[in-house]
């Protein structure tokens, strides 16, 4: 029975009608950022078996009733800090896709137990944890590359720095592997053709030969004129083959993610080069066809949020075309928040050391509020101020002292910045 006289509540979120995600083993999401306790898996469900399933209408019910549902804690999180979290996000850029009047009417058409009839709109996969890179923030889970290093620090860590997910290095590979599925295959085009919008991730999503024969099909299949693809890549590769593709397709949006400039980045986003990442750009700049645009992701953390105006500066002055668009209302890049592990979040730093920051990003937005949009520091700012976790600090300092030894690196050179603001204090 639908229930013509539903309300969209203050914690209402559109994306448990329109939208799935997966993570990297095929575990099924409401979003991308959503809790991985679904119960629900690409390996074994279908699409529309996830879309109709108890845990997807209690979601719903919740969302219109104005509860926070368990699962999204994430923008609870954030909004609770006045960071705009992800599904303040998507409300808005669905209002604007689909029309708030048709949302309203998917919300009205909703069953009485939350089940609903539409098509999905939106899918988002991380395509596996095939990866070139094995960033400082990240895990086994995430990518191939950390493997090795998560069983040393599995022996070697003594305090509590491992982080729920870094030591397990002992995974079931097969499951990473759900994208391949022929049965999978099957499901996913069947959903394509009331696609508005897909998004790839991974692991590097790029780097995997599947996404491109399913990108090929979408294609083949004339569903790439009605899509919109987005993905979420490291910037350290350009495939020319991709990039012809791409032509076929409503639009394409690259979200590059790059967390620092030189010896920043290539230490957070170990082991990428700057050099190759900037001729990257360069040539997505240059070589981009007009239904591609680009957004810059970087993901704030204890390690790089005191280099944040460097990076906008940098960014600034590499003039691009099409990788940044200077609009009145959009920032020049966008900043993400690092929830976890715990012992990178921004919240460790000593106070002495916030207030600094705090004073270095405020003057910085105060003087480029004329000519750059970097509002987003601000928020930054809040979150790093809401709470202190310097207990976490042995943590830190243990987990990058075993980082440097691994990988031939010195965090006291590469930060030696914003480490040297201990030793003031």
């Amino acid at each position: 029975m639908q229930n013509k006289d539903r309300n969209k509540s203050e914690t209402f979120c559109v994306l448990p009608w329109i939208h799935t995600a997966t993570y990297t083993d095929g575990t099924a999401l409401l979003c991308c950022v959503a809790q991985p306790d679904s119960g629900l898996n690409l390996n074994h469900n279908t699409i529309n078996e996830v879309k109709n399933s108890e845990y997807f209408k209690k979601a719903r019910l919740s969302l219109l009733n104005g509860e926070k549902f368990q699962g999204c804690s994430v923008c609870w999180r954030e909004e609770s800090v006045g960071v705009k979290s992800h599904r303040m996000n998507e409300n808005h850029l669905w209002d604007l896709l689909l029309t708030k009047e048709f949302v309203d009417e998917l919300v009205q058409n909703t069953h009485d137990d939350g089940t609903i009839e539409n098509e999905l709109y939106t899918l988002d996969f991380r395509l596996g944890n095939t990866c070139n890179l094995a960033c400082v923030m990240c895990r086994p889970t995430d990518s191939s590359k950390w493997f090795n290093e998560a069983k040393k620090l599995a022996n070697e860590l003594e305090t509590n720095a491992k982080w729920d997910w870094k030591h397990k290095s002992q995974l079931d590979i097969t499951k990473f592997e759900w994208y391949k599925r022929k049965e999978f295959l099957e499901d996913f085009y069947e959903s394509c053709g009331s696609m508005r919008l897909m998004i790839f991730a991974g692991g590097e999503p790029l780097l995997i030969k599947e996404h491109k024969e399913i990108i090929k099909e979408m294609v083949k299949r004339g569903y790439a004129k009605n899509i919109q693809v987005n993905y979420h890549t490291n910037g350290t590769i350009y495939d020319t083959e991709l990039m012809e593709l791409w032509k076929h397709f409503k639009k394409v949006e690259l979200f590059i993610s790059i967390d620092g400039i030189d010896k920043v980045t290539e230490y957070v986003r170990y082991p990428s080069k700057f050099s190759i990442i900037e001729k990257n750009l360069r040539m997505y700049d240059d070589n981009s066809s007009e239904n591609m645009s680009f957004k810059i992701l970087y993901t704030v953390q204890a390690l790089n949020i005191f280099y944040l105006p460097e990076f906008a500066d940098w960014l600034e002055q590499q003039n691009y075309k099409k990788i940044i668009v200077h609009r009145k209302h959009d920032p020049i890049f966008h900043t993400g928040v690092l929830w976890g592990p715990n012992y990178l979040s921004t919240k460790i730093l000593p106070q002495k050391v916030k207030d600094h920051i705090t004073k270095k990003l405020t003057d910085y937005v105060e003087a480029k509020k004329d000519t750059l949009n970097v509002s987003n520091f601000l928020q930054m700012v809040n979150l790093m101020n809401s709470e202190d976790n310097s207990s976490f600090l042995d943590q830190f300092d243990e987990y990058l002292i075993k980082m440097d030894l691994y990988r031939n690196l010195n965090h006291k050179e590469t930060f030696k910045e914003l480490l040297q603001l201990w030793h003031e204090y």
